[in-house]
């Protein structure tokens, strides 16, 4: 998977299946997460995940960062969920027609991926916000190295250097 910029001003890329997949599952899933948030709950704005995706303003001043969250948090979180929204749109259908087709009957064939400028702002942003979250289960440290060490942690950490990877693609793409 490599993207690159188009002469008409689009990014493209051909991902595999099993990336187009492994996407659609995660971006679902920080869907499912962020459509979950009450921005006026305390207890759930203090869990670790959702900690990252909105983060304190003011962190050494709670009063002045609860007054900042309580006017940009819901917006922020519609941003968010737009944007995961625009990454499962140009992932395209997640279902075959026949949902009785098994893995193997999938098409092997690269999926072609063409962004224009603000969807890859979207995918950019979501590729952030989705290893944010691995970050935060994985318990990376300040310089970047992962706590968790067992069999699901080396399967997550390798999701997250793929979308580490992907998020580096679309970038040197948009540079270009």
């Amino acid at each position: 998977m490599e993207f690159r910029r188009e002469d008409s001003g689009t990014v493209s890329a051909m991902l595999e299946p099993i990336e187009v997949d492994l996407l659609r599952n995660v971006t679902s899933q920080l869907l499912q997460m962020l459509g979950s948030v009450d921005a006026d709950d305390p207890a759930m704005l203090a869990q670790p995940a959702i900690r990252r995706l909105l983060p304190d303003a003011y962190p050494n001043d709670p009063e002045a960062a609860e007054e900042f969250r309580r006017f940009t948090a819901d917006g922020l979180l519609e941003g968010k969920l737009a944007n995961a929204t625009t990454v499962l749109a140009a992932l395209g259908d997640d279902e075959p027609a026949d949902a009785s087709l098994d893995a193997a009957a999938h098409d092997p064939l690269p999926v072609p991926i063409v962004l224009t400028e603000q969807q890859v702002q979207s995918w950019l942003r979501t590729l952030t916000d989705l290893r944010l979250v691995l970050a935060d289960r994985l318990q990376i440290d300040p310089h970047g190295t992962p706590q968790l060490d067992d069999e699901q942690a080396h399967v997550v950490n390798d999701v997250y250097n793929w979308l580490g990877m992907m998020q580096e693609s679309l970038v040197y793409a948009i540079d270009a």
